[in-house]
C-alpha cells in the first residue's frame, strides 16, 4: 500500500512537466503569414450589347381560298339541251368555255315577235312622215283656193251693190268662203296633231326596241360561258334537266389569283405598323394596305417538302376576333397554271393550310438572345465586375432573339449565363475566352450556348 502511494507522487510531477513543455512548443512555433479569404465570384459568359438594324417580321397561319368564287346561275329558265362533258368536279376549264345551253326556241319566238312589232311601228312612223308632207301640200293648195274664193266674194259684193247679181248668189259665195275656211282649219288641226301622233309612235317604237333587245338578251343568256379560267368545285345539273332562273347549277373557283387570310395578333400588328412610313403625298388620303410597304411570303411545309410563294398584302380585316384577339391580313398570290412545273412547285389549291411571314420596315433595336432575358430583366456586368439587374420592356421576339427597350447603353456587357440566385452587386468573372474584351455581338450570340 505504501509503495503504491510513492509511485503516485512521482506521476503528477511528470504530467506537469509535460504540459509546460507543450505550452512552450506552441508559443515558440513560427506562424505562416495570415491571408484574407477572397470573395467568391461567378464564372459568366458575356457579350457586348449594341443596337442592330432589324427587319420586323411576324408569322401567322391561314387557309388558301380562291379570290374568285363563281356560281353558275342561269338568268333564264328552260330545258338543258347541252352540258359540257368536262363540267365535273376537279376539272379545269378555259375562259369562254360553253358550259350549258338552254333550249332557245321560246326565246327565238319572242325575239321574232319583238322584231315584227318594231318593223310595224317603223312603217307607221314613215307613213306619218308622208302624211305630214301631204298635209303641208294640201294646206298650201287650200290656202290658194281660199284666196280665190275670197277674191270672188269681194267681186260679187261689188256686183251686188250694182244690182248685177242676186242676194242668194252672194250668200252662196259667202258659204263657199266659210267652207274653205273650215277646210283650212281642219288641215291646220291635223298638222298640229301630227307631232303628237309621231311622238306616240316613236315612244311605242322605243318600247318595241326594248322588247326586242330584251328578247335578244334572253336568247343570248340561253348559252352560259365561263368568264375566266377555273376549277369546277360543285355540279348540280344534268343534261335534259329543266332549270329555273337563279338556280345554283355549279360552283367554279378561279385558279389564277389565290388568297390567304392570315390571323395576326394585335400586338404583332402594332409592331408592324410602327415600322411603316406613310408615303409622301398621301397624308390626306384614305390608308391603303398596298401602300404600307409591307412584304409577305407564304409557305407550304410538310415532313418531306417545303414550297414558298411571294405574296402581296391587299387588305386588312375590318373586325377583331374577340376570342383570339387577332386581325385578318389578306395576302394575295398570283399563279400561272400554264407555266407551273408540278414536280418542282405545286399550285395553290383551295383549303391548303399554309404559314405566312409578313415583314415590315427596318429599324434599329436592342436585340438580345432570349436566353439572356430573365422575365423583364437583363443581367449586366458593370465596370467593377459586379452584377447589375436592368429592367427592360420586351417589344417583340423573332428567331430566338428579343427586341427590348430600357436604360441601356452601347457597349454594355450582357451576361448570358443563368445565375441562381441572381443578386444585385454580386461579383462576376468572365470566361477566359471572353476576357479579352467580350467582343461578341448580340447577333453572333443568338445561337450560341454555354458548354
Amino acid at each position: 500500500m505504501s509503495a503504491f502511494k510513492g509511485k503516485r507522487w512521482y506521476f503528477f510531477p511528470a504530467v506537469a512537466v509535460g504540459f509546460v513543455v507543450l505550452v512552450l512548443v506552441v508559443k515558440l512555433r513560427s506562424h505562416p503569414p495570415l491571408e484574407l479569404q477572397a470573395e467568391p465570384s461567378k464564372l459568366v459568359e458575356v457579350i457586348s450589347l449594341e443596337k442592330s438594324p432589324v427587319v420586323v417580321q411576324v408569322d401567322a397561319f391561314g387557309r388558301v381560298s380562291p379570290k374568285i368564287q363563281w356560281q353558275l346561275l342561269p338568268e333564264v329558265g328552260g330545258r338543258v339541251v347541252y352540258k359540257h362533258p368536262d363540267l365535273a368536279v376537279g376539272k379545269i376549264l378555259a375562259k369562254d368555255t360553253l358550259l350549258l345551253a338552254i333550249d332557245p326556241l321560246d326565246y327565238q319566238i319572242r325575239l321574232a315577235q319583238a322584231q315584227a312589232d318594231r318593223k310595224a311601228l317603223e312603217g307607221q312612223i314613215e307613213g306619218k312622215k308622208l302624211q305630214l308632207e301631204n298635209l303641208k301640200l294640201s294646206l298650201e293648195i287650200e290656202n290658194n283656193r281660199y284666196d280665190l274664193v275670197k277674191s270672188d266674194l269681194k267681186r260679187k259684193e261689188t256686183l251686188r251693190k250694182q244690182n248685177l247679181i242676186s242676194q242668194s248668189e252672194l250668200d252662196g259665195e259667202r258659204q263657199n268662203l266659210l267652207a274653205q275656211q273650215q277646210k283650212l282649219q281642219e288641215l291646220d288641226n291635223s298638222l298640229n296633231l301630227m307631232p303628237n301622233e309621231t311622238q306616240i309612235l316613236q315612244a311605242q317604237l322605243l318600247q318595241a326596241i326594248a322588247r326586242e333587245q330584251e328578247a335578244q338578251s334572253q336568247l343570248t343568256k340561253t348559252e352560259i360561258r365561263l368568264p375566266f379560267e377555273g376549277r369546277v368545285a360543285e355540279v348540280n345539273v344534268e343534261g335534259s334537266q329543266v332549270v329555273s332562273p337563279q338556280q345554283v347549277l355549279a360552283r367554279i373557283n378561279g385558279i389564277e389569283v389565290m388568297e390567304v387570310e392570315a390571323q395576326v395578333s394585335l400586338g404583332d400588328v402594332m409592331t408592324l405598323m410602327k415600322t411603316v412610313n406613310r408615303p409622301q403625298g398621301q397624308d390626306k388620303q384614305l390608308p391603303r394596305a398596298e401602300a404600307l410597304g409591307l412584304t409577305a411570303e407564304i409557305t407550304l411545309k410538310g415532313a418531306t417538302y417545303s414550297f414558298s410563294w411571294p405574296a402581296e398584302i391587299t387588305r386588312i380585316g375590318e373586325t377583331v376576333d374577340p376570342t383570339l384577339a387577332t386581325v385578318n391580313i389578306v395576302l394575295q398570290v398570283e399563279q400561272q397554271y400554264r407555266e407551273l412545273k408540278i414536280g418542282q412547285s405545286p399550285p395553290l389549291v383551295n383549303g391548303m393550310f399554309v404559314s405566312a411571314r409578313i415583314k415590315g420596315g427596318e429599324r434599329d433595336y436592342w436585340m438580345v438572345p432570349e436566353r439572356a432575358l430573365h422575365g423583364e430583366k437583363l443581367y449586366i456586368k458593370d465596370q467593377d465586375n459586379r452584377l447589375e439587374l436592368v429592367d427592360v420592356q420586351v417589344l417583340f421576339r423573332q428567331e430566338g432573339q428579343a427586341a427590348v427597350q430600357g436604360n441601356l447603353v452601347e457597349g454594355m456587357q450582357l451576361v448570358l449565363t443563368d445565375l441562381i440566385p441572381a443578386v444585385n452587386g454580386m461579383a462576376l468573372r468572365i470566361r477566359a475566352d471572353d476576357a479579352t474584351g467580350a467582343d461578341l455581338s448580340t447577333e453572333q450570340a443568338a445561337g450560341e450556348m454555354l458548354p
